[in-house]
């Protein structure tokens, strides 16, 4: 029986490699697919290099200061305009920086916007970018009976309607 059995190991260890040598065929498929997902690979990098760069510059458009950049453009108003010329000449003057002087209506505190009256309606002043602080403390918390005269860049709201908001830089009491 030893002679059977050594026999038979003998013959399966010679069959054995044989069998488990994998097909030429199959190799050639595994290469393919293999330097199909490389090049895959390859181009899914590129996009993202790509999206890296265009989130890149986005960030950095949006760091860069918006409001002080188009006023800085704009000149000094020469003269002081009423509410009323405000909203007459509104699309003339859209862009533009202006100097408003009227009457304060409604504060509106969290918004940090105040009504200016006029006959023919209201303009939005939003006096939150204001670099004197004590100048919005004094917005935000007494009664203004006087009439205020605001320096800003007047801007138009979309064709929905609304009033007309000026983006203050100034104040005067």
């Amino acid at each position: 029986m030893g002679i059977k059995c050594l026999f038979l190991l003998l013959a399966l260890a010679l069959l054995a490699p044989a069998a488990c040598t994998p097909d030429r065929k199959a190799q050639e498929e595994l290469r393919q697919e293999i330097q199909g997902l490389k090049t895959e690979i390859k181009a899914l990098k590129e996009k993202v290099a790509k999206l890296e760069s265009s989130q890149q510059e986005m960030l950095t458009s949006l760091q860069k200061p918006q409001a002080p950049a188009a006023a800085a453009g704009t000149p000094e108003p020469t003269e002081t305009l009423s509410v009323d010329q405000i909203l007459r000449d509104k699309e003339r003057l859209q862009g533009s920086r202006v100097k408003v002087k009227g009457m304060p209506g409604t504060v509106l505190v969290h918004h940090k916007t105040i009504l200016l009256k006029g006959a023919p309606g209201v303009v939005e002043v939003y006096f939150g970018g204001l670099p004197d602080v004590k100048a919005i403390n004094r917005l935000t918390s007494t009664t203004l009976d006087q009439p205020l005269t605001f320096t800003g860049v007047l801007n138009l709201p979309p064709r929905g309607g609304g009033n007309p908001r000026i983006t203050a830089e100034a104040v005067e009491f």
